[in-house]
């Protein structure tokens, strides 16, 4: 894809109501791409789309979902095709974490499923019911695992499982796809300042967040890959913050 080639290609954003959903929503309508964002409240999906300029809700349409329902994750897929005619571009970005660092003898199946249902299966779902329709004319899918689908440590047990799976499953589909006109892209982020943060047991300090990476940062990189020719593939992207 080149820059001209992005108008009027159809996206849809998962986690789309905040932090790099939001963000990513935001730079693909700037730059005349239809996005449908993805999340589960339609409240703050409407909110979250009328803080766009008014040129920018032209492009956006939100649609409520829960990533972690196959049933519901179909439904948006095919509102989407019935909608606009064609998808192109599918970026899973809705992802959860842990409150706080826990033994994995202390962690619950409730918060083990949480995690799993959302990161794992999510990006599963998504990718099973976009990939039939992206075959058609050729797309891009667009993963954000993390660091910690690369090295895990302790207290993160749920969430570092929960990424590599994400990012064993991204592996396999770039294989699964390799020199067809589907192309699959992860991107790593470490420490990223989303609201996520705001339901720590125990929050970062100001100063830490004011050091993390911004979401624009990864929606930018969202951007650059879709600007590049179809000759052209990364299987995975990890930014970190340079602090």
């Amino acid at each position: 894809m080149t820059s001209s080639a992005l108008s009027n290609k159809v996206a849809i954003v998962t986690g789309g109501s905040q932090g790099i959903g939001l963000a990513t929503v935001r730079a693909l309508s700037s730059r005349g791409m239809l996005v449908v964002a993805m999340a589960r409240n339609q409240d703050r999906l409407d909110h979250a789309i009328g803080s766009l300029s008014s040129v920018l809700r032209d492009n956006v349409v939100g649609i409520a979902g829960d990533v972690s329902r196959d049933s519901s994750v179909a439904s948006v897929v095919m509102e989407t095709k019935d909608r606009f005619g064609h998808i192109d571009v599918l970026v899973n970005s809705a992802g959860v974490s842990m409150t706080a660092k826990r033994s994995l003898a202390d962690t619950t199946t409730d918060e083990w499923r949480r995690l799993i249902d959302t990161n794992l299966t999510g990006t599963y779902f998504m990718c099973r019911e976009v990939l039939p329709h992206l075959s058609d004319n050729g797309g891009y899918i667009l993963n954000v695992l993390s660091t910690a689908a690369f090295s895990a440590t302790a207290g993160v047990s749920l969430y570092a499982a929960s990424k590599f799976g994400a990012r064993a499953l991204t592996e396999a589909l770039i294989d699964e796809y390799a020199g067809s006109r589907v192309r699959v892209t992860s991107v790593s982020p470490g420490p990223v300042d989303t609201t996520i943060w705001d339901h720590k047991l125990e929050p970062p300090s100001a100063d830490k967040r004011a050091a993390m990476l911004r979401p624009t940062d990864i929606a930018d990189i969202f951007v650059w890959l879709l600007d590049q020719p179809p000759r052209f593939h990364i299987r995975d992207i990890t930014v970190t913050p340079w602090a």
